[in-house]
């Protein structure tokens, strides 16, 4: 038996996973291993060229292979297929102002006229078994005619430079601005002006179940019913219905359960297209699963930005300014979500630091390379290495300690609520409490005094340091991410409860944390209460599961939606014990009086009243035990103020790093001895949950800081798209990990709460990149760029030797 079936109140305790038991007894269903009758599978032939047009795709070959049923080319697709629906957020005018400014071009499931990266679809075979289907993808005799690739967004920008798509005239996509204050007045009066280029580089998520798609039509009723490892459902219901043009077409989306999303399974990609037309054409059900050479190419990477920033400071490290010229490699221009991540970068620039006189300049520049996407951190992450790596060259140029530095411009405890210079409002924070508890858990000064000592003997430690922030719970203008989260609560008469939310659970452990959170505010068993997710028809309307907005905007719906359930069971208990609404309390399954609690009644009995014995009811009052509440989040704004400013998150967790690495100068690997997190998400749902979270969004952090990188050749091949050659970390390599955290609860909802799960992928980049710069500062070694390999490590201390005997 759970521990939270024995009663009681169970938020902020450890309560074992509900989710759990069938993962671990192996019962669990995932999209791949649901079974149809006469299912079909699809395998798709991809582009070999990153740039190049489409002369000829004859799939003669492959049909008279046995077992091929049909095969299917951008040329094949019927007249109802239109352009794919752009995502989310990549509307034509997002807020409704110009700025951002956006091109387009219309992209279909399978490429017709041009391929644009290597890994475009670009034909499917549809087959009784995948082994067929890949064989004959194999017969495929497709002609193109190959074009110059565009590989580096910077010379992409250039004149000269080859077009991906003709009709723009350029490789921008996206161009975006925000500013606040008086930023040329502030460097002309700067004591000190520090210009940087710093580099955030590509790479991915991988998720343990690659994407995966099923679907199956029945014409007769018009329905669509689409299996598919998303993140987003509800929206990918609307864009299916918006892309495929059949009349009275009802898409039913349903994500069970889903292998990992991290942002990479909040897109909309041409095979959830694909497979809807496959299987609209066959008749029969189809599924594509996807091989994890197609999704490191096919599915979308993340990351790769360049800053030019610069930070007017007073020789006291006292930041005053900062300007910042960013471009994004968005790879190629498909309608995956990937624009939103880039605004969010320039937007959160100035990071958990006062300033109040920021420019920031955003470029969006189309390269042949996989379409850019969301990914753990979304913009944040990259945001955050560009300040976190400023602050700690701020110091070193100014010889000032990188702590002092980050003290004295700190947003302090008092001034929270805080609105920044981009607009949005800051809920809360301590920053230097949660500073001073790492340094002190990392034993800071220990250290620095060990360095010392150590650089005498040839062993080279480094510290790193860093407080990075997490803005959550996205809401944007002209987006489907609107800013609310809906609920539908219904108790049926045996007084079993049953919640089904406009999100879905890709690990987070919904149905744990929400059957807490109603058992507290109803009384009722922990166990009687059932949550379903993930169906676009069954579950209210929602926008999905991204941006750890769960616990800021699900929580509260649930909390709100439990209250006026409350409200109305206690009205009915009222009447059964003959009391006022005001004495009638709910706890441990029962509604009692509070000044004579042995008078009581079961709470199964007042549902079975609603439901059953309807003339027992409050007059007036209607029939039944189901509730609808939308809760809107009351921190976040869609006008934009002056030059692109508003309040595009509603709350900021952080985190506070300290990092001790060793440098081995003759292997050059870096070992990380230390890696202390003192972490801030609000008051805390589960305990167990959230370390959890916080553990694995910093392996996914470190992956990035120390091994993954997708590399392309000059003809704009992926040359590590597997787990042979793009290397990520193991059990083995998480080094020795101190987490704690401050609590500093949300005024904006009525749990406190904070996000949680991607916070801590956020820090290892920076944090990990001012310790190797630290090691290795007797060398004069600059770290601008990552990961921190060691090829890497050796390269840049190539080059500072070099730039030695050049002075």
């Amino acid at each position: 038996m759970n521990e939270a079936s024995k009663g009681g109140s169970n938020v902020g305790t450890s309560v074992r996973r509900k989710e759990d038991r069938e993962i671990l007894v192996g019962e669990v269903k995932y999209t791949g291993d649901i079974q149809l009758p006469g299912l079909l599978h699809v395998g798709i032939f991809r582009s070999p060229y990153a740039h190049a047009r489409v002369k000829q795709v004859d799939l003669s070959e492959a049909l008279e292979l046995p077992g091929v049923v049909m095969g299917m080319t951008g040329a094949d697709l019927p007249d109802y297929v239109k352009p794919l629906a752009p995502f989310p957020f990549q509307s034509r005018d997002p807020f409704h102002g110009g700025n951002p400014s956006i091109k387009f071009h219309d992209h279909y499931c399978l490429a017709t006229d041009k391929v644009r990266f290597a890994g475009e679809p670009v034909a499917a075979i549809v087959a009784t078994d995948k082994y067929v289907a890949e064989d004959a993808l194999d017969l495929i005799d497709a002609e193109f005619e190959p074009l110059p690739p565009v590989l580096d967004a910077e010379a992409a920008v250039e004149p000269d430079s080859p077009l991906l798509y003709e009709e723009w005239g350029e490789n921008v996509m996206l161009r975006f601005r925000v500013s606040g204050g008086d930023v040329e007045r502030v460097f002309q009066e700067a004591d000190v002006v520090i210009d940087e280029k710093i580099y955030s580089h590509r790479f991915t998520s991988t998720p343990i179940e690659t994407r995966v798609v099923m679907a199956r039509y029945d014409a007769a009723s018009g329905l669509l019913e689409v299996w598919d490892s998303t993140q987003i459902p509800h929206v990918i219901s609307t864009l299916l219905q918006e892309t495929l043009h059949i009349p009275h077409l009802k898409a039913q989306v349903i994500s069970r359960r889903v292998g990992g999303g991290f942002g990479q399974k909040w897109g909309y990609y041409p095979e959830e297209t694909l497979i809807a037309v496959l299987a609209i054409e066959l008749g029969r059900p189809v599924r594509w699963i996807e091989t994890r050479s197609e999704h490191m190419v096919a599915t979308s990477h993340a990351r790769e930005q360049v800053h030019f920033v610069s930070a007017a400071v007073k020789k006291d490290g006292t930041v005053v300014g900062l300007k910042d010229r960013i471009i994004a490699d968005v790879g190629t221009a498909y309608p995956v979500g990937g624009l939103a991540s880039i605004i969010t970068s320039a937007m959160y620039v100035p990071g958990a630091y006062k300033i109040r006189n920021y420019r920031g300049e955003l470029y969006g520049v189309v390269t042949n390379k996989t379409p850019f996407g969301a990914h753990r951190g979304f913009g944040k992450s990259e945001a955050a290495y560009t300040i976190e790596r400023l602050m700690s060259i701020i110091a070193d140029r100014l010889n000032l300690d990188p702590v002092e530095v980050r003290m004295k411009n700190f947003i302090q405890p008092e001034e929270f609520p805080y609105v920044s210079v981009t607009g949005t409002r800051y809920d809360s924070g301590n920053y230097p409490e949660a500073f001073k508890k790492a340094l002190e858990l990392g034993e800071y000064q220990h250290f620095r005094k060990r360095q010392e000592e150590l650089r005498k003997e040839g062993t080279y430690l480094g510290i790193g340091i860093a407080l990075v922030i997490e803005p959550s719970s996205s809401a944007r203008k002209g987006s489907y991410n609107a800013g609310y989260y809906s609920v539908n609560m219904r108790m049926d008469p045996s007084g079993t409860l049953y919640v089904f939310t406009g999100g879905n659970d890709e690990g987070q452990g919904h149905a744990t944390v929400i059957s807490q959170l109603v058992s507290q505010e109803l009384g009722i068993n922990f166990d009687d209460v059932h949550v379903v997710e993930g169906d676009s028809l069954r579950c209210p309307y929602g926008s999905g599961s991204y941006s750890s907005r769960f616990a800021i905007v699900g929580a509260s719906a649930v909390i709100m939606a439990s209250r006026q359930l409350k409200e109305k069971m206690a009205k009915i208990g009222a009447v059964l014990l003959d009391a006022p609404d005001s004495e009638i309390t709910l706890a441990e399954g029962f509604a009692f009086c509070t000044s004579e609690p042995s008078r009581r009644v079961r709470l199964r009995e007042i549902a079975h009243t609603a439901y059953l014995a309807i003339w027992k009811l409050p007059e007036g009052m209607d029939l039944g035990l189901d509730i609808v509440y939308h809760y809107r989040d009351p921190n976040v704004s869609f006008e934009t103020v002056g030059e692109g400013r508003v309040a595009m998150f509603s709350s900021v967790p952080y985190d506070a790093i300290v990092a001790v690495v060793e440098v081995d100068t003759e292997t050059m690997e870096v070992k990380i001895l230390r890696y202390v997190s003192v972490h801030d998400c609000g008051v805390i749902l589960n305990p167990a949950i959230v370390e959890g979270q916080h553990r694995g969004a910093m392996l996914h952090g470190l992956g990035g800081a120390l091994y993954e990188e997708l590399v392309y050749n000059e003809d704009g091949q992926l040359l590590n798209g597997n787990f042979k050659d793009y290397l990520i970390p193991t059990t083995m390599e998480v080094p020795p990990l101190i987490l704690d955290h401050i609590v500093t609860p949300n005024p904006f909802t009525p749990g406190g709460f904070k996000g949680t799960g991607e916070t801590g992928t956020v820090g290892p980049p920076p944090v990990l990149a001012n310790a190797v710069e630290d090691a290795l500062k007797p060398f004069g070694v600059q770290i601008r760029n990552l990961p921190l390999s060691p090829q890497f490590v050796w390269d840049v201390m190539q080059k500072a030797s070099a730039g030695k005997k050049a002075s």
